[in-house]
């Protein structure tokens, strides 16, 4: 009877933790599986919760990243989530063994410090970026997520581990009064951080702002855009000019926004794929467009060098007076696409419209990288990017996150993926998916005017706290402890 409900409660635990990542990111299931797993490994012997817990958190990562990662010619690369996953057993495990030395309140913080920490080394030493965060599993609760602006999404990961680590405590042993005070206490934190996010989301009247138009002309997928990428080695001539076509429906779209009152207008990643030879004939002719419309242009074209150096992954960042106010070379994952790699500046520039800058796709996965946005006061963000079916909307939702930890609206227009316009509070303002329309345009009014927030002056350096957290825990619970 007892391992009947051992195993029901393993199997719920990795169902609802595959729900709270990945391609599913149902925010209600994050707070339900931690507990899960704490009751099933409290009615197991030590032995066989060190085997079972990482083949359960293993499997239940493996399924939420199921054909959701690129196809990579790498050993074992399919199987990184499951790799990942089983890592997550630890703060179990480490839980497990604290309870048996101490029912003390503070044992419940050594649970989301730990998690939260594998966290934190996940997000800034993994060469693919975060992918995989707890704390993105909380995008459907604009409230909630507004904790990002305080402590990052490692702040959202500890509140949702910590609660489900008090939960466990309160379940523990005796229900003495202290236990129902702090229950009291722990139930009105929570309901104070999610009135004050509400609060922080409701809008604070008529503010200022741009016309933003963003937009792409293919499907990557369809027989003529790869068509394009096989003519560059097969035929060169037949490339250009197919490439040449490619770039003259590119520009007479922007055009045709730019008749339309969008004020800036934004290119997907890779919207034009052109050889060298044809780099300065397209940007000259944004150029004018620019100067003829008033207009701000973002663009990223695809550029087929030489064959002994790499392509590049290129934005530009072309003004109203039709100069090339920035250039930023793609930082995120070029190692994987084999192009020029950027040197993890954001530039900016400032406009009419506030302080713009703009990154690539991959790029917004680091925040170590991204933290710039809040450092460099940038109200608005532009992210070009290009996904496919599986990784949307999950890889979108990244860069929302990003732009609430650092104050800036984020403007993400996808080639077969989610197109979305977030505000500062991570609001939708508009959204656009790609394989629900044929239309590949995205409007929407932005404000102009970005936030201040306390992420960006001493948030960010909560994973530091997490890392001290976790030294003194480890040191009270058990070396202290086995002393006295």
């Amino acid at each position: 009877m007892k391992w009947m409900r051992v195993i029901l409660m393993m199997a719920a635990g990795m169902t609802f933790m595959a729900w709270s990542n990945g391609k599913y990111l149902i925010s209600v299931a994050a707070w339900i599986f931690p507990v899960l797993f704490m009751m099933a490994v409290k009615e197991m012997s030590f032995r066989k919760a060190w085997v079972l817990l990482p083949l359960a958190t293993g499997t239940a990562n493996q399924i939420s990243f199921h054909h959701l990662l690129p196809s990579l010619d790498l050993p074992f690369f399919e199987y990184l989530p499951g790799l990942a996953g089983a890592l997550y057993a630890i703060p179990y495990l480490l839980q497990k063994h604290a309870y048996q030395r101490s029912d003390s309140f503070i044992v419940t913080l050594l649970f989301p410090s730990a998690y939260t920490l594998l966290d934190t080394l996940h997000m800034y030493f993994n060469p693919y970026g975060s992918f995989g965060h707890l704390g993105y599993s909380q995008h459907q609760l604009l409230p909630v997520m507004q904790m990002a602006s305080i402590l990052g999404i490692t702040g959202l990961t500890f509140l949702i581990t910590w609660t489900a680590a008090v939960v466990f405590w309160l379940m523990h042993g005796e229900a003495t009064l202290k236990k129902r005070r702090t229950a009291l206490v722990m139930a009105g934190v929570l309901a104070a951080a999610l009135t004050l996010g509400g609060l922080r989301t409701i809008s604070g009247g008529e503010k200022e702002t741009v016309h933003v138009a963003g937009l792409h002309i293919f499907d990557r997928t369809n027989e003529e855009t790869t068509e394009i990428f096989q003519l560059q080695e097969s035929d060169p001539s037949l490339f250009l000019e197919k490439a040449g076509e490619r770039m003259d429906e590119l520009i007479k779209a922007t055009e045709k926004e730019a008749e339309h009152g969008a004020e800036i207008i934004h290119h997907a990643e890779g919207s034009v794929i052109i050889d060298e030879s044809q780099k300065t004939e397209y940007l000259d002719r944004l150029r004018e467009v620019a100067v003829k419309a008033g207009v701000y242009i973002i663009t990223v074209p695809y550029i087929y060098t030489p064959s002994e150096e790499p392509n590049e992954n290129v934005l530009y960042i072309i003004d109203q007076n039709g100069e090339i106010a920035a250039e930023h070379y793609k930082y995120g994952g070029s190692f994987v696409e084999q192009t020029v790699e950027g040197d993890g500046d954001i530039p900016y520039v400032d406009t009419p419209y506030g302080r713009i800058a703009g990154v690539i796709c991959w790029d917004k996965d680091f925040p170590a990288v991204m933290n710039q946005v809040g450092e460099k006061d940038i109200d608005l963000l532009f992210v070009p990017s290009a996904d496919w079916k599986e990784i949307s909307p999950y890889h979108t939702i990244a860069g929302t996150l990003r732009g609430l930890e650092n104050g800036a609206a984020v403007i993400t227009q996808t080639v077969n993926g989610m197109s979305m316009i977030t505000d500062a509070d991570g609001r939708t303002l508009a959204e656009m998916d790609h394989f629900a329309t044929d239309d590949w345009t995205m409007h929407g009014h932005v404000p102009v005017e970005g936030k201040r927030t306390f992420y960006t002056v001493a948030g960010q350096y909560f994973p530091v706290c997490i890392i001290i957290a976790v030294i003194l825990l480890l040191y009270v619970v058990f070396i202290r402890k086995q002393r006295k």
